[in-house]
This record gives structure tokens, C-alpha cells and sequence, in this order.
């Protein structure tokens, strides 16, 4: 049988030739799943919101939800309209397992556990105003912590943005007390409608001591374990 890698590094080549570059726009989910997968770190440090952001482009919102990799990961886009309402686009992956103990049976096997369930919402004018409100009383425009570390199985969301021409990067880590700030995630829950409840944060033991994590660059790029760390205006490069 072949190696994950090897299977992911042809598949993704024979996606490359037929998928457009639209598939990656700012305003669409990110897909198709096998291109997600190679690109999800960059998708979560808003490296596609950061290269649009320019004075005269649309505001852009992307706020991720890490509730556990293996569990779920809940991600938005919002639009804010120069008329006051926001467009919201959802999207929820869930019960992805460990990906680097794939069997692998077919080519297609590899995009089951990266494909999202996704949904839209049209927010009024009312509720953009009480979900930007949120958003501020949370400092989710930055500055971040420099050097907050999100491993793949802990809680904790990132926020990329672009307001007004105005790159942003904030991160909260979950039980760390900069959590605590997080104010606009129960007013955001109540617009999404993918039928995929919630996974809330609970306690758990430390990270390290789940699954045997550390912070040793071997580690760090293995498929079956990983961490992200906040630098001073958005991710660390990994």
C-alpha cells in the first residue's frame, strides 16, 4: 500500500492541473479538500486575507474555532457591507480522527475526513452591529500574545481580519485567562446553522500530556499531531 505522503503529494498534483485559482478565493470556503489540507495553516493565519488587504478592498473577517482537531473545527468568514448588514459563511469539520493512520483504498478515501459541511447566513443590520460590538469588547483586532502556542488538540480560536484596509491577528487559547476575553462566540453560534452541535471547551489535561506532545520541530510536522505559535501580528511561519 502506498504512504499517506505519497498518495497526498500525487493526488494534489492532479488536482493542481484541473483546479482553478478561484477555488481558494477569500470569499469561498476553502476547498477542494485535498488543496485545504496542504494549505490549512495558511487558511488559519489568514494568509489569503492578509495578501487582499489593501485600502479600497472589502472588509474580511475569518475566525477560526479549534475544538479539538480530531474532533471538530468550526471556521467563519464574514463580509461586513458598506450598508451595515454582513454576509457570514460557515464552515464545520468533524470527526476528522488521526489522519496519519489513514488507510488509504482509493485516491478519493483521502478527502473524506477534510470535507467540510458548509452554510451562509445573511446578517441584518441589527445583528452585525451586536457581533462587531462583540468582536471589539474581545480585542479580536490584535495585537496578539507573541509567542501563544495552539496545539491541535487544545480549544482555542485565531481571528484574522482586514478592516478598512487594516490588517489584524488575534489568538485565545483555551483555559489561558486571555480565553476569558473571548466575548462574541455564543452570539456567533446562534447564526450558524450547520447541523453540527457545537463542541465547547471543557477541561482536559494539558496538551503535552495527551497525546505525548512537545515542542520539538519533528514533532511539530507530524500528521498526526501540531502546533501553531502566534507571533506578533499574525502566525509564526512553521
Amino acid at each position: 500500500m502506498r504512504s499517506l505522503s505519497a498518495v497526498v503529494f500525487a493526488f494534489a498534483l492532479a488536482c493542481a492541473a484541473i483546479v482553478p485559482a478561484s477555488a481558494q478565493r477569500a470569499d469561498r470556503n476553502v476547498d477542494l479538500p485535498v488543496v485545504r489540507s496542504l494549505s490549512w495553516f495558511g487558511y488559519v493565519g489568514g494568509d489569503d486575507v492578509r495578501a487582499a488587504c489593501q485600502p479600497g478592498t472589502r472588509s474580511h473577517i475569518r475566525l477560526i474555532y479549534n475544538a479539538l482537531w480530531e474532533e471538530q473545527v468550526r471556521s467563519y468568514d464574514l463580509f461586513p457591507q458598506p450598508d451595515g448588514t454582513a454576509s457570514l459563511n460557515v464552515g464545520v469539520l468533524a470527526d476528522q480522527g488521526n489522519v496519519a493512520s489513514l488507510s488509504i483504498g482509493s485516491a478519493l478515501d483521502i478527502t473524506n475526513p477534510w470535507r467540510m459541511k458548509k452554510g451562509q447566513r445573511l446578517l441584518n443590520g441589527d445583528e452585525t452591529r451586536e457581533l462587531m460590538a462583540a468582536l471589539l469588547a474581545s480585542a479580536a483586532f490584535g495585537p496578539p500574545r507573541d509567542g501563544l502556542r495552539l496545539p491541535d488538540n487544545d480549544f482555542w480560536w485565531a481571528v484574522s481580519s482586514c478592516r478598512d484596509g487594516a490588517w489584524g491577528f488575534q489568538a485565545y487559547h483555551y483555559p489561558t485567562d486571555g480565553f476569558a476575553n473571548v466575548k462574541f462566540a455564543d452570539r456567533l453560534w446562534t447564526f450558524d446553522e450547520v447541523r453540527v452541535p457545537v463542541n465547547k471547551p471543557r477541561t482536559l489535561e494539558p496538551a503535552e500530556f495527551r497525546r505525548g506532545f512537545d515542542s520539538h520541530a519533528a514533532q511539530r510536522g507530524r500528521g498526526d499531531r501540531w502546533m501553531v505559535v502566534v507571533g506578533k501580528d499574525g502566525l509564526r511561519p512553521r
